[in-house]
């Protein structure tokens, strides 16, 4: 494509600007147009905050690259949908049938689950009580509470965003095969990546930007595990949160996504979560449902706010991250940052999203 190099300084640009302004401390771009795998656009810091949360000289820093790993935070809802979706195409798990654990007696499927139309509350906050009572975190206390957490919609009635329904289909899929959730997303999805993939729940510390300084928790700088409560309580590997990447790596989950997931999933489950499922679930609701923009089985669809387009589908993470995937454009944008570091209160990084994507979009025209 004409023009790459004009995009590439464009990226460059953009984000060098959000680390001037204070948007992140670093962010990181990787971008496939037609197939072809742009060169990845770095700017700032993976670390600019010390372990005690003061700003670092600016020679102890860690540069961030092509190969720093992020907290890929709410982007992990697309590898749990795809593992989820993996276990259906193996007959292990029904997308509409009542999963087979009670969740909150409300007869939820995992249809509703992957789609935020469960009518689970957005958040399961049970990890509070133990940190509390300064206790250590119990797994399966943890998630036998998660899974009494009570429904706030009946099923199929309104769409809401729910991290806790993400969860839920991690308890489902561990309750239904015995086995964990790490090793289910490896087995149903990492490993059929390239075989040496930078995308894990457990990167190493020394390799990851670092996010935020929660002493507050006992947590100190959290760097190399998840930022996510939610998520760390229950091991730091879950449905919602956890897994870290480089760009290069989600980006080439981000051109399988796009290509259907050969060898993943089935060319029918691929396209259900291409194709927009709320008209079909929440009928008659739809209109009064809350939902602003379409969802597949596990992707957003034409999320205004961020993609820069109708057709495009994706995700986005709490920590400054986002994969952006477009069938009819040819193109796969990641774009990653650490927006937390070293407090989550400092930025958007929507407008970065925007731009970024806007860019891409423009030099295709």
């Amino acid at each position: 494509m004409a023009g790459h190099g004009r995009l590439h300084a464009e990226l460059q640009r953009l984000l060098d600007c959000a680390v001037e302004d204070g948007t992140t401390p670093s962010a990181v771009c990787a971008v496939a147009v037609g197939g072809e795998r742009l060169p990845v656009v770095t700017a700032g810091d993976a670390v600019r905050f010390g372990a005690d949360g003061v700003e670092l000289p600016e020679d102890q820093r860690t540069a961030a690259d092509a190969g720093t790993y992020y907290d890929l935070a709410s982007v992990t809802k697309v590898f749990t949908a795809v593992a989820a979706l993996a276990l259906v195409d193996n007959g292990v798990l029904h997308l509409d049938e009542a999963v087979p654990v009670p969740v909150g007696g409300s007869g939820a499927t995992l249809r509703h689950l992957l789609t935020h139309t469960s009518g689970l509350p957005g958040i399961w906050d049970g990890w509070r009580g133990p940190l509390a009572a300064g206790a250590r975190f119990d797994r399966q206390e943890l998630i036998a509470d998660l899974l009494a957490l009570e429904p706030v919609h009946p099923p199929g009635t309104r769409f809401e965003y729910s991290c806790a329904g993400y969860n839920t289909i991690m308890a489902v899929a561990e309750h239904t095969t015995g086995r964990s959730w790490p090793e289910l997303v490896t087995e149903h999805v990492l490993s059929k990546l390239a075989p040496d993939t930078a995308l894990d729940f457990f990167p190493d510390p020394g390799s990851s930007a670092a996010t935020e300084y929660q002493p507050e928790l006992g947590r100190g700088m959290v760097r190399g595990t998840v930022h996510d409560e939610a998520a760390w309580s229950l091991g730091g590997a879950s449905g919602n949160a956890g897994m870290f990447g480089t760009a290069p790596a989600l980006l080439d989950f981000g051109e399988a996504l796009r290509a259907g997931l050969p060898g993943i999933l089935s060319r029918a489950t691929a396209d259900a979560m291409w194709t927009d499922q709320l008209p079909a679930v929440l009928g008659a609701a739809l209109p009064t449902s809350g939902a602003e923009f379409g969802h597949g089985l596990g992707l957003r669809i034409g999320q205004s706010a961020w993609m820069g387009s109708a057709g495009a589908r994706g995700h986005n993470g709490f920590t400054g991250t986002s994969l952006l995937v477009d069938r009819d454009a040819g193109i796969t944008v990641v774009l990653l940052g650490n927006r937390v570091h070293p407090r989550r209160e400092l930025s958007d990084a929507q407008p970065l999203r925007l731009a970024v994507s806007r860019a891409v979009y423009s030099a295709l025209s």
